[in-house]
């Protein structure tokens, strides 16, 4: 599976909401809008959120944290899965 998958498995699996706002394929959790998105510039998947349906309909998130693909496969996971239990899902 590639890792792409796997990272949105992750999030559905601890119960992040797949949505789609404005056509765009989001995570929703408690009223927070959550992407993942691969930087190339960064050699990073980061997690971008907004607090609000305002601001994720007009596009507007916050970088939150970094996940670089030196990372093995499954570090990368599991740090993902380490920050999703203690950071965002309290």
């Amino acid at each position: 599976m590639e890792l792409e998958k796997k990272i949105n498995a992750l999030f559905q699996e601890l119960n992040f909401e797949k949505v789609s706002v404005s056509g765009n394929p989001l995570f929703l959790l408690n009223g927070l809008y959550y992407r993942i998105t691969l930087v190339k510039g960064l050699k990073s998947y980061v997690i971008e959120c907004a607090d609000s349906y305002d601001k994720a309909v007009k596009n507007i998130f916050e970088d939150c944290d970094l996940y670089p693909i030196s990372l093995n496969e499954t570090e990368l996971i599991d740090d993902l899965r380490h920050d999703l239990l203690k950071y965002y899902m309290n």
